[in-house]
């Protein structure tokens, strides 16, 4: 993943924005960790009370580079197919403007490039939606922060779904990535699609 991807891979909405909400600090020069959570999609106007409900981890995808997480050999651009790291993130969004989320990171090595996953938990934050974009407010260490994310949602065979696109600008600005030493195996990654699937 690009330097400026593996942010992207700490993937979610929110969750995108929250898996942001790791308690634990990291260096520079640890590892660096990839969050599956940051957004982007086309336009809509989504109101607060269209992701009331449950949505869990339906796909993640890199969309134009393959990938070889688990180091056998096969390339894909199926995240979910190269790490069960991400498989157990959902977000709850609740009618009273708290969303629940589970997020989890990868951190890769800096020397090795080698990735380990860590649950990073679950967390809480306020939200609030405007057009396509939701707007997310947690806290970490004490400090507030504020991220704006822009999704998209659309219907499938009877099934609702979340779409949530991580581009590397988006990665970029967030406050939970640590930047890419540019050797792991996910360095080449330029954007992933996450996608939820309501309850």
């Amino acid at each position: 993943m690009k330097k400026t991807f593996t942010h992207l891979l700490l993937a979610g909405l929110t969750g995108i924005l929250i898996s942001s909400c790791s308690k634990e600090t990291y260096s520079e020069t640890d590892d660096v960790s990839l969050n599956v959570t940051t957004s982007t999609a086309s336009s809509q106007d989504i109101l607060s009370a269209d992701l009331i409900g449950t949505w869990n981890m339906y796909s993640m995808s890199s969309m134009e580079t393959s990938v070889d997480f688990d180091l056998n050999g096969q390339y894909t651009n199926d995240l979910l197919e190269e790490t069960d790291c991400f498989d157990s993130m959902y977000f709850i969004f609740k009618n009273d403007g708290i969303v629940d989320t589970r997020q989890s990171r990868l951190y890769f090595d800096s020397v090795s490039g080698d990735f380990s996953c860590q649950t990073t938990g679950d967390y809480t934050a306020s939200y609030t939606v405007s057009g396509d974009v939701l707007t997310v407010t947690f806290t970490i260490d004490g400090i507030e922060y504020v991220e704006n994310k822009t999704i998209s949602l659309f219907s499938e065979n009877g099934n609702e779904f979340l779409k949530v696109t991580l581009t590397k600008e988006e990665t970029n600005s967030a406050v939970y990535v640590a930047p890419d030493p540019g050797n792991t195996v996910a360095s080449e990654i330029e954007v992933i699609e996450a996608v939820y699937i309501k309850a």
